[in-house]
């Protein structure tokens, strides 16, 4: 695992970012600085499943070029974590793919290029639906 990185004191609901390069955790490291979450980094899939295997989380980030176009390990994550609100980042939106990862009863599918405030806003509404 790369690290945890603590943003906020008296957190208890963590936020996974899956991704290989880094850039979503930068692009909302502002967003944590005013909300009371743990985040944890990984930068494969390998990492990100002993994440969620060793430690609570109450919401994925994952970005899809971890994914290719292989869906399938969305339905690993949901037979560990049935619940956990999963979040996936895309670079781009190509129907095929879209359609293939709604299948897998993801949270929200966010496009890198609408911006990070949609993606704020889901963190926060996934976090949400974790409590209930």
């Amino acid at each position: 695992m790369i690290g945890s990185e603590r943003f906020a004191l008296n957190t208890d609901k963590t936020i996974l970012i899956a991704e290989p390069e880094g850039e979503l955790a930068g692009e909302l490291g502002p967003f944590f600085l005013k909300e009371p979450f743990l985040t944890i980094r990984t930068s494969n899939l390998k990492e990100t499943l002993l994440a969620i295997q060793n430690q609570r989380v109450d919401a994925l980030v994952l970005d899809s070029d971890l994914l290719s176009e292989d869906c399938g390990f969305v339905s690993i994550i949901k037979g560990m974590e049935r619940n956990l609100p999963i979040i996936i980042c895309a670079d781009k939106n190509t129907p095929e793919f879209e359609s293939k990862i709604r299948h897998q009863g993801i949270f929200f599918y966010h496009i890198k290029s609408f911006g990070v405030q949609d993606l704020e806003m889901a963190i926060v509404n996934a976090v949400n639906k974790s409590l209930k």
